[in-house]
């Protein structure tokens, strides 16, 4: 009995000791395996790159510049999982294909910063050694999706989890040192494009063209007061992405029943960054547009992204880096009676206290 107490206390030791191996196993051990099998299967001449990507099929090499770091890459992608879902794309047949095309959405060349922090660890071993004009395809593992560094594959292995595989196909169709001069340049090629005369810029690339002059002086205009405007805010590519009029709603296909198409009242300050559309915070682009207008003007805001949606853009119909145009106009308090109802109630309450 005293033999088989003995030999039952050493097969628990060794069952705990072979737990405790396992907790000190990597993370992604399993997921490894999985992708080691993945490519011997669907790649086996894959070439395995970097920190542990596998650059897939025969890549497209370019004649252009080097992709070298800090600079800012130009690229059309598609990305799939393993299996073979498109799960995002910035190309308009791609989406097609897969019947998620829509023609509000943006599609074509995108913004990536591509200096280590800003691009995470898998993509930046992907675009190393291209060259603008190449096309590369590669499985990037879920370890290496990450924005932190390692010094090797195990550590971030380790360090990193919950992330799944994606193949990422991208093609480099640009690149600059830049993005400002770059900005200025796609908005040069709007203006010239629509005959418009570009102002001097201010330094963060905000512009501003009168189209019809208003009444009055633009200081009248900084104070605490309501006013009324029709707008259209659109891309550089002339996608309307907001507007108050029905019809170019419709045209640009953008309409909506819910919303109510007619001027909206804006709620000026001495601060243009603190300006208000029917109660609600604008891009500082939209506010910087409205204060450099005097009463009664019709104008348009041009600005570079800084004003806008900045390096993430928003959803899928402003892309990161957009410069981005608004069209606006001051209109007159389209229920004026409404108005001097309210003010007339407010004196009365006033006279009554």
């Amino acid at each position: 009995m005293k033999l088989r107490l003995l030999a039952l206390a050493g097969l628990c030791c060794a069952f705990f000791s072979s737990c405790a191996v396992e907790e000190e196993t990597l993370a992604n051990e399993d997921e490894k395996m999985f992708l080691e099998a993945w490519i011997h299967t669907h790649h086996p001449d894959a070439e395995k790159k970097g920190m542990g990507i596998y650059i897939l099929n025969e890549e497209t090499v370019g004649t252009g510049e080097d992709v070298t770091m800090p600079c800012y890459v130009l690229v059309t992608y598609t990305v799939r999982d393993t299996d073979g879902n498109i799960t995002s794309s910035s190309d308009a047949e791609s989406a097609k294909q897969t019947g998620d095309y829509d023609r509000t959405y943006y599609y074509g060349p995108s913004v990536w910063s591509f200096s280590e922090g800003t691009i995470n660890k898998g993509l930046e071993d992907l675009l190393t050694g291209m060259k603008v004009g190449g096309e590369r395809e590669a499985l990037i593992p879920g370890w290496l999706q990450t924005y932190k560094r390692y010094d090797t594959e195990e550590e971030y292995m380790k360090e990193v989890t919950d992330q799944s595989a994606l193949i990422y196909k991208v093609r480099v169709d640009g690149i600059t040192e830049d993005i400002y001069d770059w900005q200025t340049g796609q908005i040069e090629k709007y203006c010239a494009e629509h005959s418009l005369t570009l102002p001097e810029a201010d330094p963060d690339g905000f512009y501003y063209i009168t189209e019809t002059a208003g009444e009055g002086k633009t200081e009248d205009m900084h104070k605490d007061t309501t006013v009324y405007i029709n707008y259209t805010g659109m891309r550089l590519d002339g996608q309307v992405f907001d507007t108050t009029d029905e019809r170019t709603a419709k045209d640009h296909h953008i309409f909506s029943e819910s919303k109510t198409y007619e001027p909206m009242a804006v709620k000026m300050s001495s601060d243009s960054t603190q300006i208000k559309l029917d109660g609600n915070s604008i891009t500082s682009g939209f506010g910087k547009t409205l204060w450099e207008m005097k009463p009664m003007e019709k104008g348009i805001g041009i600005f570079h992204s800084t004003y806008g949606y900045g390096t993430s853009g928003s959803g899928s119909l402003i892309p990161a880096y957009a410069p981005l145009v608004f069209k606006i106009e001051l209109v007159p308090d389209p229920d004026p009676d409404e108005e001097e109802t309210e003010d007339e109630e407010t004196e009365g309450e006033e006279d009554a206290e």
